[in-house]
């Protein structure tokens, strides 16, 4: 059966005019991101190129307009890529893809100019084509997002398939005996190239948003979490979060021979009437920072609440917690604007005992470092019922 070509490439163009619509559509009615729009316009800019090729019989000097308008695709694709993956950067600088693009055209127009015969102007299309998607799939390929981007694989492959099909459709013309039936499959090809490429990109860029959208969502819910769980001031686990650490640290390596140290701010509240409730807040974040300096891995620490914090030790006795609170203490001493005194509650987690437990106890042995004049440490024994309390040590006379 034979095909008759207008009615193809007329088709062609409604159904490159319909995936342009639709992109359109979904940009209006969805959410996208930057280098949409270049999609959307490279879709839209083919269309119309393949459309005055309607007309190349009866005015033939649109023909350079029709090719550079189907050559642009690979090149404003890319400049829509490159806003899309913004933060990732390219090999080479935008320039040199409209330079490329302005190259491969005139390879074209010179055989266009200088009237060679149409197999010749095929096949120089069909190259300066290739050359433009080779160079895109090959930009493409060596993003960072390529590994784990679903959308930027398949349009990789896309566009290496369509540049081994105008290698094909070059080498049919220059070495195959040609007649006009050919030559006008020669030209149906070109076409049929062009339209098989936008159609898939209609898919890939609503795949490539839904990519982001996903992305942005799980970078999202990650931050949230991050705030439910950390004290931002801080930027240690707050009280919820760090009962769950250390909840956890507990059930995995057993409660025997972990140590738990409570400790506040000595005389806070008359920081924040004498300096100021930002020299309160600095007061805060000097501490916490000492205290992370001084954590291993493993340890978990946490703000209980105002200027309350805590440390679980595991596999610590309480002597040397003792020698850990003096290593918090140490930066925090000598001549200072804002003096910063630290008094600890310092218990042995019990084999068994909850992490509720051992913050009581932990928080009587703190009430009583403060009976006993406070920038101390006071290690509790005993239960809940029968206490027992070690005389206060100075953590400031401590050798480190």
């Amino acid at each position: 059966m034979d095909l008759h070509p207008p009615t193809l490439l007329l088709c062609s163009v409604l159904a490159m005019g319909m995936s342009a619509c639709l992109m359109v559509l979904f940009g209006f009615s969805q959410r996208t991101y930057r280098g949409y729009c270049h999609w959307t316009a490279a879709q839209a800019l083919a269309t119309v190129g393949l459309a005055l090729h309607l007309l190349r019989d009866s005015h033939p000097d649109l023909l350079p307009l029709a090719n550079l308008l189907m050559l642009q695709w690979p090149v404003l694709l890319l400049a829509g890529l490159r806003r899309f993956y913004q933060r990732s950067g390219m090999a080479l600088p935008a320039a040199f893809d409209w330079a490329l693009l302005v190259g491969c055209y005139l390879v074209w127009l010179t055989t266009w100019v200088a009237q060679a015969d149409l197999v010749w102007r095929i096949a120089a299309f069909s190259f300066a084509a290739g050359t433009l998607l080779l160079y895109t799939a090959t930009l493409l390929a060596r993003l960072d997002d390529f590994a784990t981007s679903a959308g930027l694989k398949t349009l990789t492959v896309a566009l290496g398939v369509s540049c081994a099909m105008h290698v094909w459709r070059l080498l049919q013309g220059v070495l195959l005996p040609q007649d006009p039936d050919s030559t006008q499959h020669l030209l149906l090809a070109g076409a049929g190239i062009v339209v098989a490429l936008s159609l898939v990109m209609v898919y890939l860029a609503l795949l490539l948003t839904y990519e982001r959208t996903q992305h942005d969502l799980g970078e999202s819910q990650r931050q949230l979490r991050e705030l439910a769980n950390m004290d931002m001031l801080t930027q240690v686990p707050n009280r919820r979060h760090f009962h769950e650490l250390a909840t956890r640290s507990l059930t995995s390596h057993g409660a025997a021979g972990a140590a738990l140290l409570m400790f506040d701010i000595d005389h806070f509240k008359g920081i924040n009437d004498r300096f100021g409730h930002k020299a309160g807040d600095e007061a805060l974040c000097e501490v916490s920072r000492s205290v992370r300096e001084c954590l291993r891995v493993g340890d978990v620490a946490g703000r209980l609440g105002g200027d309350e914090f805590v440390v679980l030790l595991p596999a610590t006795s309480s002597a040397d917690a003792i020698a850990v609170a003096a290593r918090i203490v140490h930066p925090l001493a000598g001549d200072r604007p804002v003096p910063v005194g630290l008094s600890f509650g310092v218990v042995e987690v019990h084999p068994g005992e909850t992490i509720d437990a051992a913050l009581h106890r932990a928080d009587q042995a703190l009430y009583e470092a403060k009976r006993q004049g406070r920038n101390c440490a006071v290690v509790a024994h005993g239960d809940d019922d029968n206490p027992v309390f070690a005389e206060s040590m100075p953590l400031g006379l401590m050798p480190l």
